[in-house]
């Protein structure tokens, strides 16, 4: 800061440098725009990460259960049939024998 004159080319190539109020908010509006892209890209990725994991979860789980299910299912046959003898016995015992016809 010196005492000397200025002239208004040189004052003018001095100011040309600065930022103006108006390319601040240019500024401020574009990285806006580039942490909602971001944003939405993080939040795409994530969603889709959540949905596989779940797909895999889902699969690990049908997997572990199919044996019970056709174990349960055997199971429930069996329990049926013994029903049946059962009650074939409880007949036979009661003395009302099946037809032999």
């Amino acid at each position: 800061m010196s005492e000397q004159t200025v002239t208004r080319q040189e004052l003018a190539d001095a100011v040309k440098d600065l930022v103006t109020k108006r390319d601040l908010e240019e500024a401020t509006q574009q990285n806006k725009r580039d942490l909602a892209e971001a944003t939405r890209e993080i939040t795409k990725k994530l969603t889709e990460a959540i949905r596989d994991s779940q797909t895999e979860v889902l699969r690990a789980f049908y997997n572990w259960a199919r044996p019970i299910e056709v174990r349960l299912n055997r199971t429930d046959e069996i329990a049926t049939r013994l029903s049946w003898i059962e009650e074939r016995i409880a007949a036979l015992e009661r003395g009302k024998f099946p037809s032999s016809h």
